[in-house]
């Protein structure tokens, strides 16, 4: 056998890795068109981004969902919604169970290993959940030393706290609302939380306060996540928040969230 041929034969197994890819993210945003219906998995217990308001469980409202509809509105086909639990959505997308993930996603260079996001469409600071009657002993992470904190699962908080905060104890749940809860019975001392979502339970929970985590945080953005190799979807969910971005729509869309959130209609 000649050295050419030696090197073709080598070479056949990436090649066609790269041939598969690329037809599977050619034809992934034809897939959606052809069936009429974009599918999308998220966490509902996320306000301002995804939440059901009181009374009202079988629908899903936030700004994600408002991003989500405009993208299926663009690509004119259908939105269908599957709630999902928040560490399972990487999962779910690289199954191919939904198509992309829209759950206020903070792009980090470990979630990247998983999946391929969108360019960033809403940046925004973390903070903290504390009963009122702390509010004296706890007020910036320097103070959890011993104390219990509580994060999401599989959330950009749960990496973070536990590089920033010494001698703590770590707890994690599948749900902010029962981190609250577990805030609010005394299991937990504090809820590590991005800025508006804090502000939202607080409004809600009496006897919860929100708090900065330092105070000269730095901003995480949050983008969409679609399985990787899915090029022509990621790029046409690239258009589409160019275009909601230049219009001011993300930031009317978190708006109107915290009014429904509040109960304002």
């Amino acid at each position: 056998m000649k050295n050419g041929e030696k090197i073709i034969i080598l070479l056949l197994p990436f090649l066609l890795v790269f041939v598969v890819a690329n037809l599977h993210g050619i034809n992934k945003l034809e897939k959606i068109k052809k069936a009429g219906k974009i599918i999308i998995g998220t966490s509902a217990d996320y306000p301002p981004y995804e939440f059901r308001p009181i009374n009202e469980d079988d629908v899903i409202y936030g700004m994600d969902i408002d991003i989500a509809n405009e993208i299926a509105k663009n690509l004119g086909v259908k939105l269908e919604i599957k709630e999902i639990v928040f560490s399972r959505l990487f999962d779910a997308v690289n199954d191919e169970k939904i198509d992309l993930i829209i759950a206020g996603l903070s792009p980090t260079e470990k979630r990247k290993k998983l999946v391929d996001f969108s360019d960033s469409y809403y940046k925004t600071l973390q903070n903290m959940l504390i009963r009122q009657k702390d509010i004296k002993i706890i007020k910036s992470l320097e103070d959890l030393k011993g104390k219990k904190v509580g994060t999401q699962r599989g959330s950009i908080q749960e990496e973070l706290v536990k590089q920033q905060i010494t001698d703590a104890h770590f707890f994690e749940e599948d749900t902010v609302t029962e981190l609250v809860k577990n805030l609010k019975n005394g299991k937990l001392d504090v809820v590590v939380l991005e800025k508006p979502v804090a502000t939202l339970f607080a409004m809600k929970n009496k006897g919860i306060v929100n708090v900065k985590c330092v105070s000269n945080g730095t901003f995480l953005s949050s983008a969409i996540a679609v399985k990787k190799g899915d090029v022509k979807l990621l790029k046409k969910i690239n258009k589409i928040l160019a275009k909601l971005k230049q219009n001011n729509m993300i930031i009317e869309f978190a708006e109107k969230a915290k009014l429904l959130m509040k109960g304002k209609k």
